[in-house]
């Protein structure tokens, strides 16, 4: 039985049309935060209907495929080019022909789709559909009511659009980096980003612990993202469990089963203990266990940590939006940057040596975190309908 976290509410509309939930797959992030707030939403409204659609799907299941293996590839091996691409569309005028042109992307399908099922509001995960839908809007073409849940840390212009009525961000600085590129601040509200439901429960950690194999002792979780995003990833595990500091080291290896079989191998010579994990959906559970998390600081990641306390050792991230997602945490003081397998051994053993470095890191994570954000924005999207 799931329990609740606050008690329901009622909307004061009707059922039909509902909230409608526009994400994407690159990452997991983008489909994480609508799963966040879209659970929310059914706790609290729990007779609202409520769907979720992957927006490169709507527009074509092959360009999708086509976008998520190119972004993937780029990440891993050209990350400077990605960085590039980032930073030249960051800066986009919204009046623009090239924006004009990208927010005509899928524009015609999102008008079919907002036709057929009328939704009382549309909650986006990702910015070019929330794009497309504000160019509708100017056009006089639907009025249906458009909020963002921006994921990551940065702004980007991509999320910037005069006709969305509420923007739901991770930080006050994000709001004031936002405000300073034209965004009413009246629309912006700082909630964190949002994680599922999971994050706010409490865990049996010794059940955790019995059904992974961990002993007991010191956790370090590392994640390799959802697609296996670090480069390296089981040669950098390899080393931690061959010369790192003394622990239980559990490697999810996120979609890419390659990954993972190498991590079968590497733990059958590990000097220390490794766990390695394939796909999994029990991440909030292992990081109730874990004592610091090793990842890069995608802006989902980065929350979850967050919301469980859980420091961070951030390693390898993407450049581009990752990049303020990575000043975030430094700047909190809620974990540290490794920029190679040496630092982040000597960092992690820093970390266990020293009690009041260990202990700065999670009460800083603990104040950073904000595991209920997406009823937060449940709530206001609710009151908006």
């Amino acid at each position: 039985m799931v329990r609740r976290i606050l008690p329901p509410m009622n909307p004061t509309s009707s059922e039909s049309g509902g909230v409608l939930f526009l994400s994407a797959t690159l990452g997991d992030g983008h489909h994480s935060a609508a799963v966040a707030v879209r659970d929310a939403v059914s706790e609290l409204a729990p007779t609202l209907k409520t769907d979720e659609l992957d927006f490169f799907d709507l527009v074509s299941p092959a360009m999708n495929k086509a976008i998520r293996r190119s972004y993937i590839l780029s990440v891993r091996h050209a990350p400077s080019l990605y960085e590039a691409f980032y930073r030249s569309s960051g800066y986009i005028r919204p009046d623009s022909a090239f924006q004009k042109w990208l927010n005509s992307l899928g524009r015609k399908e999102i008008a079919r789709l907002l036709a057929d099922r009328s939704p009382k509001m549309v909650v986006n995960t990702f910015p070019t559909p929330l794009g497309a839908i504000s160019s509708l809007r100017a056009m006089g073409r639907t009025r249906v009511p458009s909020v963002a849940v921006v994921t990551d840390y940065s702004v980007h212009s991509q999320w910037l659009h005069p006709q969305v009525d509420r923007y739901y961000v991770g930080s006050e600085e994000l709001k004031e980096a936002m405000i300073g590129r034209g965004i009413p601040g009246e629309t912006i509200e700082v909630t964190g980003i949002p994680v599922r439901l999971a994050f706010q429960r409490e865990v049996d950690t010794n059940e955790v612990r019995h059904r992974f194999g961990i002993r007991e002792g010191p956790v370090v979780l590392v994640m390799a993202g959802a697609y296996g995003m670090i480069g390296g990833f089981d040669a950098v595990v390899a080393e931690l469990v061959r010369s790192g500091p003394p622990a239980t080291y559990v490697a999810i290896a996120g979609h890419d089963s390659a990954i993972h079989e190498r991590l079968i191998e590497v733990s059958r010579q590990a000097r220390h203990p490794l766990i390695p994990i394939g796909y999994t959906d029990r991440v909030a559970e292992l990081m109730a266990v874990a004592d610091i998390l090793v990842s890069k600081p995608g802006g989902l990641t980065v929350s979850e940590s967050m919301a469980r306390g859980l420091p961070m050792a951030i390693f390898r991230p993407i450049p581009g939006q990752e990049m303020a997602n990575l000043r975030l945490v430094l700047s909190r003081g809620a974990g540290f940057h490794a920029r190679t397998v040496t630092e982040l051994k000597t960092g992690l053993r820093r970390f266990f040596q020293d009690e009041e470095v260990s202990g700065h890191m999670r009460d800083a994570a603990r104040k950073l975190g904000r595991p209920k954000a997406a009823f937060t924005i449940a709530r206001d999207v609710l009151g908006r309908i």
